[in-house]
């Protein structure tokens, strides 16, 4: 069983503007050690009470035999134990439930919507470390149905998606009315508070134009991209106490040009940008110690 994290595609019969990138900037403060970890949510749904109601991670499988077991240590090659265990505390603080989903490469295109190929595990955290608590094996149908139940509404109509991090992202937005989640590019943990930081929400930024023009709430789905987020930090005071800061980092893919020399970095609450700062870009698809401390210094100080 070779199991893979699924990359941003072109979404079938659809055109993008700009060539998709292989640049991921949340390797730039990917981390896990003994004073922070950074996890990341790739769907967290959002009821229209405004009520946090599922977290999902996403896999994609290659079987090397037919009807190959997906075993934990298949999983944790990909998502440590460490961020399974964050998310579990995470969906526990939320009082919702946390699914990890794994289906095949390029699913489901060229699958037959009725094979029940997708697969659903939860997790326990037990005193002997992580375990698998339930597998299930669902349809196109079934995983449709999970969503709708867990966002409590269907949309009023598809929307029309031109790129995705896998096919079936795409086919749930264009083809149906319950589209996957919303995902949370990084939460900041702190071991030692106890507590999610921060959350940061990259834009990706390709026209060739100085990245510093570029402002948060330029465009009016920022701030609709952003709802859930702010709902988000709601939960959380409503729950804990306390408010993790947002930031909202914009980014250039073009690594020779002068204008995407930086990234331009918004500390950013309902309503309102609080501060706006440049960073050097760091080389992409790497950590980046600099950046990541300078991103806790502007957390600490707001």
């Amino acid at each position: 069983m070779i199991l893979s994290i699924p990359e941003t595609r072109v979404c079938e019969g659809r055109e993008t503007r700009y060539p998709v990138t292989n640049f991921n900037p949340v390797l730039w403060i990917k981390t896990d050690n003994a004073t922070y970890s950074v996890i990341n949510i790739d769907g967290f749904i959002v009821t229209a009470e405004n009520a946090v109601n599922g977290l999902f991670k996403k896999l994609e499988y290659r079987e090397e035999t037919p009807d190959e077991d997906i075993t934990l240590e298949n999983i944790t090659q990909l998502i440590s134990e460490n961020e399974l265990r964050l998310i579990m505390q995470l969906s526990g603080v939320l009082q919702c439930r946390f699914f990890t989903f794994l289906w095949p490469e390029n699913y489901p295109i060229g699958y037959d919507p009725a094979d029940e190929i997708i697969h659903s595990f939860s997790f326990a955290d037990t005193e002997t470390g992580v375990t698998i608590a339930t597998h299930k094996k669902l349809n196109l149908s079934a995983m449709q149905e999970g969503i709708k139940r867990l966002r409590r509404r269907s949309f009023d109509r598809p929307k029309n998606m031109k790129a995705a991090t896998s096919n079936l992202e795409c086919y749930l937005a264009n083809e149906t009315q319950n589209p996957w989640p919303g995902d949370i590019d990084a939460m900041i943990y702190s071991h030692a508070t106890g507590r999610f930081e921060a959350i940061i929400e990259f834009k990706t930024h390709n026209a060739d134009k100085p990245i510093e023009n570029e402002a948060f709430g330029n465009y009016p789905e920022d701030w609709r991209r952003f709802d859930v987020l702010f709902d988000l930090v709601d939960n959380f005071d409503a729950r804990l106490g306390y408010r993790p800061k947002l930031l909202f980092i914009v980014w250039g893919t073009n690594g020779t040009s002068a204008n995407h020399a930086n990234i331009k970095i918004d500390l950013i609450e309902r309503g309102r940008v609080i501060n706006t700062l440049l960073f050097p870009r760091p080389p992409y698809n790497v950590f980046s110690d600099g950046l990541f401390n300078f991103l806790m210094q502007i957390i600490n100080a707001a």
